[in-house]
């Protein structure tokens, strides 16, 4: 077995070890391959029905770059994916299915559920089952940007994983939404804990819900500056990409 399989089945293994559960159906660790990257997406926890009709991009362990969102974004059972190229592409500054293949993804929690609301066990269980984890996957990818999809996802990150929190008020965008507003994106720096170093944090609204907002283009707007600024913008001009094979079923250009 190579040894990249062999950790990230490792990896697998300790989460079914901790959560009890041993059917990937129940469950989702992975969505990309893992590798030194300086951007980190992260979710709130796998969607979808636990009857096995959830989709993958790899069977095993994304071991030859698969990535879902780049996969699945013309499939209208992945809300999520075609929104997610769609912005990374932007930020990054690039339409290379290749170039987002590299992007780390996954999520603050691996149980699976229908939404947030369904999950089979308080929130702060299913946090601190996957963390251990989680805190590997971190390591591994050692961010210096971390992109946090949903307003959960990114109260969570800051509670159990970072301090020394610095919060950006001023570049919040809101959207009308009922008797409150959405918050549509903020940012912040802060220490995570796992990397004992400052990382910058961009939280966005899920793009499946809100990126047909009329103020989503600021959003982008404001992403594509901080990626400039982390010199990940245009991605192909960084030292950060390999040379990847091309997959079938997937479209050379995003």
């Amino acid at each position: 077995m190579e040894p990249y399989t062999e950790r990230m089945q490792g990896l697998e293994r300790k989460f079914q070890d901790r959560s009890g559960l041993t059917e990937r159906r129940y469950y989702k660790l992975f969505y990309s391959h893992l590798h030194p990257f300086p951007l980190l997406v992260l979710g709130h926890n796998p969607g979808g029905e636990t009857d096995g009709t959830d989709l993958n991009a790899s069977d095993g362990y994304y071991e030859a770059w698969e990535h879902d969102y780049v996969r699945f974004r013309e499939s209208p059972s992945y809300p999520l994916a075609r929104p997610m190229c769609e912005l990374l592409a932007r930020c990054l500054g690039t339409r290379s299915a290749n170039a987002l293949r590299q992007v780390a993804a996954t999520n603050l929690i691996f149980r699976r559920s229908r939404d947030s609301e369904s999950l089979m066990v308080s929130e702060t269980k299913a946090v601190t089952e996957s963390k251990p984890c989680l805190v590997e996957m971190i390591r591994t990818v050692a961010p210096k940007v971390v992109l946090l999809i949903s307003t959960d996802a990114y109260k969570i990150f800051i509670k159990h994983y970072c301090v020394d929190v610095k919060s950006d008020p001023d570049s919040q965008i809101f959207t009308p939404n009922g008797r409150y507003p959405a918050c549509l994106y903020r940012s912040a720096t802060a220490r995570v804990v796992t990397l004992g170093k400052e990382v910058r944090l961009l939280g966005v609204a899920h793009p499946s819900k809100y990126a047909r907002r009329v103020e989503w283009p600021d959003v982008l707007g404001l992403l594509q500056q901080e990626f400039a600024g982390a010199g990940l913008r245009p991605i192909e001009s960084t030292p950060y990409l390999h040379t990847l094979d091309d997959l079938k079923g997937y479209e050379q250009s995003a």
